[in-house]
């Protein structure tokens, strides 16, 4: 009987709006609902429960981890008979948000777990795209959504082409789910003007087309940003939820992600509140997953780079394996988790990258000199490490007719910017600590004697080295350590800091305990 008068009071108050007859009618969503949602009488009804929100909540690679581990989690272990994705953000990245999209689509789909965007109180930009993304939308009474034009990482206005792709893609993630694609547009494009007509909504080309009987969406320079009751009355949202005195949550329910469906105000509403023994479990994101959006900050990505740089060089250039060499491997190894987290590479890139790193190793301690072992290896090696670093390079895709890249390319541009800026700031650190760092470090490695000795001397006696100033060649590569050859003796030598290959001349330039310092004559 309750239903019923439901029903009623929702088509009364659904004739009197200007755009009644595209709203979703009761009758038709509840069919849906008993369609997707089915519950058990007796045992627990456990339902998912996903929080993207804070209003200043940016949407981001972050997010997505979050959202895909809840995702499994939910498919996996939980088993809900329906997720509810709590919104109430400002928006964030599309590339993001298009991959978030993708995840509710098929956890729904594939399966049979539908997803209910709740909006509280925003969905704006790529909130609505998420919104859009869910079988259904439920709004509470202060809900916007819209407004989606995308900006550049500056917060400037992209190109018509740009738009032009965002624009179809927001369409065509609208129309999945039944809604109408012309008011996806209209949260993109500024320029679109959308009437009802004749029960259908309509695009016109300027305002001077619009007729006295219409009744206007949205004018031209006005982008889209609907109300929850804008929301139904145009067959975007299928629920509106009005405010209503609920048992709260209590911070120990909070704690522990756990609580009753009735304290939700989802359940006012008759499907969900004749729903038995409903109980709400809220993914809590773990350290793990933290620390996994942690790392998939372009920001993140940026230092380990640098990290990885500059290991690389100083374990390079001194003398058996020491803390440079460590923090090198401990830098790849973030890289390679946070690759792992963001799907951004599969086994191949891995091998590739390992395959290269071995040729190294193997042109530098077993062939002598540096040649075409090292160079593919160098090449396999920084290939597959930029894949590594720029997650979704393989989504990315160019529109020859529009001139314009998609939302994985503006995203893989913006973390190349990042990139070519680290680059720029490891070579200058380079510089700098060939010049002024590296001559002094490699004299504290634990190969390099650092005193003069007395009594019984490890090598060959002071009075035997060479006198500084004396000239000689590169018996081995100095990587800093190697020999060198002046006048018919060969000698342990150590470079002022950097490579120097077989056959070089080099300066001796200081005598350290039993160790020659040498650099490179140009």
């Amino acid at each position: 009987m309750m239903r019923v008068m439901h029903w009623i009071l929702s088509l009364l108050l659904l004739c009197t709006s200007g755009f009644a007859s595209l709203s979703v009618s009761p009758e038709l969503l509840n069919k849906s609902l008993e369609d997707h949602i089915h519950y058990s009488e007796e045992g627990t009804n456990y339902i998912g429960h996903i929080y993207v929100g804070g209003h200043s909540t940016q949407i981001g690679q972050g997010t997505f981890i979050y959202i895909k581990k809840a995702l499994d989690y939910y498919r996996d272990e939980l088993k809900p008979i329906f997720i509810i994705l709590e919104l109430d953000t400002p928006g964030g990245q599309v590339f993001a948000a298009q991959k978030i999209s993708d995840v509710l689509k098929e956890i729904d789909t594939q399966y049979d777990i539908p997803v209910i965007a709740v909006i509280d109180n925003w969905a704006i930009s790529a909130g609505a795209m998420l919104a859009y993304s869910c079988r259904y939308i439920a709004a509470v009474k202060d809900a916007s959504m819209g407004a989606a034009a995308p900006v550049t990482q500056s917060g400037e206005s992209t190109s018509e082409k740009v738009n032009s792709a965002i624009r179809a893609d927001f369409a065509n993630r609208a129309a999945y789910f039944d809604r109408d694609p012309l008011i996806a547009k209209a949260m993109v494009d500024a320029d679109l003007i959308l009437v009802v007509r004749d029960d259908e909504i309509v695009e016109l080309a300027k305002d001077d087309e619009i007729r006295s009987t219409d009744q206007v969406i949205t004018r031209k320079d006005k982008l889209l940003t609907l109300s929850s009751e804008e929301m139904m009355e145009l067959g975007v949202a299928d629920i509106r939820l009005m405010p209503e005195k609920l048992v709260p949550i209590t911070e120990a329910e909070k704690s522990k992600g756990e609580w009753l469906g009735s304290q939700e105000l989802l359940f006012t509403e008759p499907f969900f509140k004749e729903i038995p023994n409903a109980v709400v479990k809220a993914f809590k994101m773990d350290w793990k997953t933290q620390f996994f959006s942690f790392l998939g900050s372009p920001i993140v990505a940026s230092v380990l780079f640098l990290g990885l740089l500059l290991g690389f060089y100083m374990e390079m250039s001194t003398p058996g394996f020491g803390l440079p060499g460590i923090v090198a491997l401990i830098c790849l190894g973030f890289i390679i988790l946070s690759s792992f987290a963001l799907e951004a590479a599969g086994w191949l890139e891995f091998i590739i990258l390992g395959v290269g790193i071995a040729l190294i190793l193997i042109e530098l301690f077993v062939i002598p000199g540096f040649g075409v072992t090292g160079i593919f290896g160098i090449i396999l090696a920084v290939g597959a490490l930029f894949v590594l670093l720029l997650p979704g390079i393989g989504e990315v895709s160019f529109d020859f007719d529009t001139q314009t890249l998609n939302a994985a390319g503006e995203h893989i541009f913006g973390r190349i910017v990042w990139l070519s800026g680290t680059i720029v700031v490891g070579v200058i650190m380079i510089a700098l600590l060939a010049k002024y760092v590296m001559p002094r470090f490699a004299l504290f490695s634990p190969l390099v004697l650092r005193d003069d000795q007395t009594g019984y001397v490890a090598g060959m006696a002071k009075n035997e080295l060479p006198d500084v100033g004396a000239i000689g060649t590169v018996v081995s590569p100095l990587r800093t350590a190697g020999k060198v050859e002046i006048e018919g003796e060969q000698y342990d030598a150590v470079s002022s800091g950097k490579f120097i290959m077989k056959g070089e001349r080099v300066r001796v330039i200081e005598i350290t305990g039993s160790k020659v310092v040498v650099e490179e004559i140009e």
